[in-house]
């Protein structure tokens, strides 16, 4: 076990890699140096999410999950340099190279050589990230399996897939993030953190995190298995002409599922106004990168408001976060309105009661 110095020293080590590759933006987006969209996730959070979504579902996803990942660090790892396989990188160096960015996120270990993972991260999510990474050096496509013989320990068993060898796509555009969100002045990030076995915590919380681009890439394939949405959940929501039915889908079951990880959760919440949606904001969404609402105003005396949020692939996540405080904070059940306002969006977050009365 490192002396408490040691450990101390190896937490500032990564905060500042951390804030080398990543800035904070005004408007509470996370990028990295290739302006690419990052979430700081608390792990048990990540748990119960996902755990809403199958169940609300009723399908088993983890394989879509895997997929995802898979896809999008693959994509993430061919636009930078940390895999470098010419004949000059030793596998020794590209070990090295895979330890740093593991690190760096927060997902624990990867050992190239036996394929074995210790992480304290969804298996899904880490299996997906190593299955890319062994994609990249083998230059084949693999099929995968996992055995995950703790909480921390996961085995993958791979062979070769005998498939064409194309490169992961760009992520998926949906209408909510079609068009590129500005990028205002942009902070380090704001992490109170510390090293901790097989990862990193955040004020004392596992965490780590995922990139945007595996909740949209995921969110395309929740789109595509023609889930029908209870009548209970779709009477809470109004949509305008463009959300269609695989649209709306993903969306709602994402809202659905944050709101159950924060009912799960202990943080206060409470809400008097304006101003205190202002201090929410800034407290639980900006530093973990779920974005800020361009602009909040009062809608009705009963707790209505109104939410001007611009066109980003946080945009599910945002929205799933304010209706979610709404009715924690409020303890009743809220209705949802999103139309479309130029290249932002209006959404109207009021008390159901007030339409079924």
């Amino acid at each position: 076990m490192p002396r408490p110095s040691e450990a101390n020293a190896t937490s500032e080590h990564v905060l500042r890699l951390l804030k080398d590759s990543f800035h904070l933006t005004e408007n509470g987006l996370i990028l990295d140096n290739d302006e690419q969209g990052w979430f700081v996730w608390n792990v048990t959070d990540f748990h119960r999410w996902w755990l809403s979504i199958e169940t609300n579902t009723g399908l088993p996803l983890g394989r879509k999950l895997l997929n995802a990942a898979a896809d999008h660090e693959e994509f993430l790892l061919s636009k930078g340099s940390t895999l470098d396989v010419g004949w000059f990188r030793s596998r020794r160096k590209q070990q090295a190279a895979i330890h740093k960015r593991w690190l760096l996120h927060g997902w624990g270990s990867f050992d190239i050589a036996t394929s074995l993972i210790t992480s304290s991260v969804f298996a899904p999510l880490c299996s997906g990230f190593s299955l890319a990474t062994r994609e990249l050096l083998d230059a084949k496509r693999l099929r995968v399996q996992w055995r995950q013989f703790s909480n921390s320990q996961i085995q993958l068993e791979l062979e070769d897939a005998q498939r064409a060898f194309i490169p992961a796509p760009d992520p998926p555009e949906f209408i909510w993030n079609t068009a590129k969100p500005k990028v205002k002045i942009q902070n380090e990030l704001e992490l109170d953190l510390e090293v901790v076995s097989n990862g990193w915590a955040h004020a004392g919380e596992r965490c780590c995190m995922i990139p945007v681009g595996v909740f949209t890439r995921f969110f395309e394939s929740l789109s595509s298995q023609g889930i029908q949405l209870r009548p209970q959940w779709l009477d809470c929501w109004e949509f305008g002409a463009e959300f269609t039915d695989t649209v709306r889908a993903p969306l709602i079951l994402t809202a659905l599922a944050v709101d159950e990880m924060v009912s799960r959760g202990e943080q206060p919440i409470y809400i008097q106004g304006v101003e205190s949606w202002k201090t929410l904001c800034a407290a639980y969404l900006k530093p973990f990168g779920f974005g800020l609402p361009l602009r909040i105003q009062e809608s009705d005396r009963s707790g209505g408001v109104v939410f001007t949020l611009e066109s980003c692939s946080q945009f599910p996540m945002l929205v799933g976060y304010l209706f979610s405080f709404w009715q924690r904070a409020h303890g009743r059940k809220a209705k949802i309105s999103i139309q479309s306002e130029g290249t932002n969006w209006s959404v109207t977050i009021t008390s159901l009661l007030s339409y079924v009365e």
